[in-house]
């Protein structure tokens, strides 16, 4: 009988603040978004073991002293010679409680350098997600708006190896959502519903998978043997030889539908 063959594992950290743990209803209840990307992810990739996991502090601040963000994410990533990264992926979101607390962009950026460096010091990706907008109003909003702009423009303007960015605030407003849709994601103009952290999850993976394996590059090495079809999908691709449990050899089945 034959051996079943292990999957490759996909390891990610799900690293932040109280939008990373899930946090709604006044805190009587989490939804972390990690769930719903770790179903999504597999769907995309169904010969990978997705594993995540999520370190989410509600009410923590990038900068210190004040916030433990870099305490925090040091204690996931071993400080020895040589010791390999535990995870293929780190997703980073934070500066929320920052702006609340006056710090100005370019503070937070700078603390966020910080943290990103840790993950990147060991050979892990690292994707950091924009700072969605608040529910905010009057002046208090073209002030809020103001800085959040700014701090967003420096994240997706950050360059480095293994460095990735993802327009979490661009894809998940809070103003330009229709009335109902606001009703159903958003819980108190800070945090999200339980609908809203699964929008969130969902979200979060369609980016990496555009990563991961970007439009276009369905394709790898390996050679072609025949066309398939594949159910629930209206696109053809070429199948491989190879392990189709690594992401550098043979095929990996990336589905239209989860990429958007």
């Amino acid at each position: 009988m034959a051996i079943p063959r292990q999957k490759r594992t996909l390891r990610i950290l799900c690293f932040g603040d109280s939008l990373t743990a899930g946090y709604y209803n006044y805190g009587t209840a989490y939804e972390p978004y990690k769930d719903a990307m770790s179903t999504k992810l597999s769907k995309a990739f169904p010969n990978l073991q997705i594993d995540t996991e999520e370190d989410g502090l509600s009410g923590d601040l990038v900068n210190n002293p004040g916030g433990r963000f870099l305490r925090r994410i040091e204690k996931h990533f071993p400080n020895k010679d040589g010791a390999p990264s535990p995870y293929d992926w780190t997703i980073v979101l934070g500066g929320t409680n920052d702006l609340a607390y006056q710090f100005t962009p370019e503070k937070i950026y700078a603390a966020l350098q910080q943290t990103w460096a840790v993950p990147l010091s060991k050979g892990c990706k690292v994707l950091a997600l924009t700072v969605p907008e608040t529910g905010a109003t009057g002046p208090a909003k073209e002030r809020a708006d103001a800085k959040r702009n700014r701090l967003n423009d420096l994240i997706k303007g950050h360059k480095a190896d293994n460095f990735y960015s993802f327009d979490f605030n661009a894809v998940f407003p809070y103003f330009n959502m229709r009335p109902e849709e606001r009703e159903k994601y958003w819980d108190d103009g800070l945090h999200l519903t339980a609908d809203g952290y699964m929008l969130m999850g969902e979200k979060i993976a369609g980016a990496l998978i555009n990563i991961i394996m970007p439009p276009g590059r369905l394709q790898m090495n390996g050679e072609r043997t025949r066309k398939r079809k594949f159910k629930d999908d209206d696109k053809t691709f070429e199948e491989e030889h190879g392990d189709d449990a690594a992401l550098d050899h043979g095929y990996i089945v990336v589905r239209r539908k989860d990429l958007d």
